[in-house]
């Protein structure tokens, strides 16, 4: 990272539980989190992941398209993914019914991108 890029947190460092019992919702399981982030165009997105229960992971753009995935994951620093003209975008966390999961997340973006 060049020293006039500046990172810009948009989500965390939070803590995220995963897979807990809830008889409320279908399956009575919350397996699969979703966490939308408000980015800014032009910008890289990157992703850090700590886990102690293996998760699978997608990043989303705003038009429900996936940027990326990684399944199985306990430690990661995903990405960069570029927003383009996106003002918003949003992180998946999934994990097998009856499992559970403490999810430490941290989302940033920098003010370098490349249109290539």
């Amino acid at each position: 990272m060049s020293l006039f890029a500046k990172k810009v947190t948009v989500f965390g460092p939070e803590t995220v539980s995963v897979g807990d019992f809830d008889p409320t919702v279908d399956g009575c399981y919350r397996n699969v989190v979703t966490i939308p982030l408000d980015v800014k165009p032009r910008r890289n997105l990157y992703v850090s992941l700590k886990s102690d229960n293996p998760v699978d992971i997608v990043v989303a753009n705003d038009d429900r398209s996936a940027a990326g995935h990684k399944e199985n994951q306990t430690e990661l620093v995903f990405g960069p993914f570029p927003t383009k003209s996106m003002d918003s975008m949003g992180i998946i966390l999934g994990i097998y019914r009856g499992e559970k999961a403490q999810v430490t997340l941290e989302a940033w973006i920098d003010k370098r991108w490349n249109s290539s």
